[in-house]
């Protein structure tokens, strides 16, 4: 065999040897293709998995929260419905607000003007901040210049009166301490409250509601009026 067989030979082992490497290497690459498709795959199917499980658990959420709105709602009405089954049927329910409601219709007091005012109560009120102005206060041995206070432009206006804290006339302040006689005057009428302050009264007025708060002073021998109005 001479020396071009010899190499020819050579070659040709040469080629046999490299083109099963890369053959084996063809499959290995191609191995770990396919199995990293699969283990994609497996993970697409477990997050569309997760995907649904979790918008099952969101949509079983949402129609237990609804089912609880709907059942307090329904509960709400039940109870409204069974309050107002009370109230009509007289079974111990508003004794007291019944029998405040019987002695205003026997004093003659019209049924349109108690059903106005019940709903000026239940009304959502839209109010103004409050305003405060101080008031002297009378007593049985001092009448102070300005006796009465006025607020709102005349419509409502205010006295209050006391007791003297002692008899003698150079100490005629009233004690705070004592229960204070207030006189309200609007609408040519004259409503008394007589308590320890503080004192606390709502006057109607039509769609409106004036709010009025009596407190203690500062300042000797005089009071706080707290106001505001309200739209209702």
């Amino acid at each position: 065999m001479d020396y071009y067989e010899t190499q020819r030979k050579y070659r040709k082992k040469n080629l046999k040897v490299f083109g099963n490497f890369f053959f084996k290497l063809f499959l290995v690459i191609v191995s770990l293709l396919i199995g990293w498709r699969i283990g994609a795959s497996d993970k697409e199917i477990l997050q569309l998995e997760n995907e649904k499980n979790s918008k099952i658990f969101e949509n079983t959420v949402l129609s237990l929260e609804e089912k609880v709105i709907s059942t307090k709602l329904k509960l709400k009405e039940a109870n409204r419905a069974l309050r107002e089954k009370n109230i009509i049927e007289g079974k111990n329910y508003g004794f007291e607000a019944k029998k405040v409601l019987a002695i205003a219709l026997a004093k003659g007091v019209s049924e349109d003007k108690i059903i106005r005012h019940i709903r000026l109560l239940i009304s959502d009120e839209n109010c103004r901040n409050f305003k405060s102005k101080e008031m002297s206060v009378s007593t049985e041995n001092f009448i102070p210049p300005n006796s009465f206070l006025t607020i709102l432009g005349g419509g409502i206006r205010l006295k209050a009166e006391g007791l003297s804290i002692d008899k003698s006339f150079d100490k005629p302040f009233f004690d705070s301490n004592k229960p204070i006689k207030m006189s309200f005057i609007y609408f040519g009428g004259t409503d008394t409250v007589e308590k320890q302050l503080p004192i606390s009264k709502k006057i109607y007025a039509g769609r409106f509601v004036v709010n009025l708060k009596i407190i203690k002073s500062n300042v000797r021998g005089s009071l706080i009026v707290r106001y505001n109005t309200c739209k209702l």
